[in-house]
């Protein structure tokens, strides 16, 4: 008799297994089929703000490259007091959810935004507009996108891009900061993630443009992630990336709601029309960003099913939208995308592939995008 239950249990756990190994690989052929996202709001998070930075941290801990050497110009150094800025120095503790090895540091011009010299808002060739891909959050010079524009053009530009602000708070930078300026032509980011956010209060501008001096003893660019890690934690993290090809898959069967307000942009797009035909400015351009979530589903792109996608749909729409509004108003648009699908890996703009700011790599190629679309040579 016990021999007769040693047998069930053991072809019982044979099948068990099987069935196992069987899910396993299923799991791997999607991932390796469509990749994705991992689903770490889901399941590391639990779908809480509550303590997502920290949580964010000990991710950007166990990803990190331990040899990974970092290069930037400090703001001690002699190179960089000689670009004579004459704001504050500003502390952007960004960087333990971002690189894991060095926070933000700069100094900040007159007005508080990032590393232009005075005379930038007397003339320039181009005003940057946009969030903080365009302020480069958490890359420190020479790796930010307006330094990587200046070093491969003879143009001058004046960077206005603020962290938190949507079009919104962007137009009205434009219009607080440059009525005394001269200037031959806007460029206007529009970052596909959160771009298209209206919530903000346009009332708070002053809010981000603010920036406090940082107290010396604290300007340590150098910082370090020591948290303790569960095995459990670590387990999370391999969960939601082992299962984010099957979540890819799930979503062939979701529907995305729309998520530009097309009025209220058009409104702003046509203000800031009205605003360059006064100040006699032709060159106008809409410089359009991809998410991490559309780059993230690039392997979608191997087996005709990128285009079919809902997400890409959705992401595809807003494009549209943001393209149609542009060209309505008189900017010429700037579709960035296609230099980020160039790579084998687009993710590899990103810090570890997750869904960070760009990397030194990620503003290089944004900058080369904007470059060869105002036709420099």
């Amino acid at each position: 008799m016990i021999i007769k239950y040693l047998k069930i249990l053991k072809y019982n756990l044979i099948i068990l297994f099987c069935l196992l190994g069987f899910v396993s690989l299923v799991f791997y052929l999607l991932n390796l089929i469509f990749s994705g996202q991992p689903r770490y709001w889901e399941i590391v998070h639990n779908r809480s703000h509550e303590n997502l930075y920290t949580e964010r941290e000990k991710i950007i801990q166990i990803k990190k490259n331990k040899d990974r050497k970092s290069e930037y110009l400090s703001v001690f150094d002699a190179k960089y007091k000689e670009l004579n800025y004459s704001g504050f120095i500003v502390k952007d503790e960004c960087g333990s959810r971002e690189n894991g090895y060095e926070n933000l540091i700069y100094q900040s011009d007159k007005n508080g935004f990032r590393e232009n010299i005075d005379y930038r808002y007397i003339f320039s060739n181009y005003i940057l507009i946009g969030d903080s891909f365009v302020q480069s959050i958490c890359e420190n010079k020479p790796n930010d996108l307006k330094t990587n524009l200046l070093n491969k053009s003879n143009f001058s530009f004046l960077n206005l891009g603020m962290k938190g602000t949507n079009y919104k708070q962007q137009f009205l930078i434009l219009d607080q900061y440059t009525k005394n300026s001269n200037f031959d032509g806007v460029i206007w980011f529009f970052y596909e993630g959160n771009d298209y956010e209206n919530h903000l209060n346009q009332k708070t501008i002053d809010h981000y443009i603010i920036q406090r001096n940082s107290n010396d003893k604290n300007l340590k660019y150098e910082l370090k992630i020591d948290h303790d890690i569960s095995i459990s934690f670590r387990f999370k993290v391999w969960l939601a990336e082992f299962i984010r090809g099957t979540s890819v898959f799930f979503k062939f069967f979701k529907n995305y709601k729309k998520l530009l307000n097309k009025d209220d942009y058009d409104s702003v797009l046509n203000n800031s029309k009205n605003y360059l035909d006064k100040k006699k400015v032709k060159k106008r351009y809409i410089a359009y960003i991809p998410s991490w979530q559309k780059l993230s589903l690039h392997k979608l792109r191997n087996y005709n099913l990128y285009e079919k996608h809902p997400q890409i749909k959705q992401l595809n729409e807003l494009k549209f939208d943001v393209k149609s509004i542009a060209k309505k108003n008189g900017f010429n648009f700037i579709d960035t995308e296609k230099y980020f699908f160039n790579l084998n890996n687009p993710l590899n703009v990103y810090h570890y592939g997750l869904n960070t700011h760009f990397n030194k790599l990620g503003n290089e190629i944004l900058s080369n995008a904007i470059l060869e679309n105002l036709n420099y040579k």
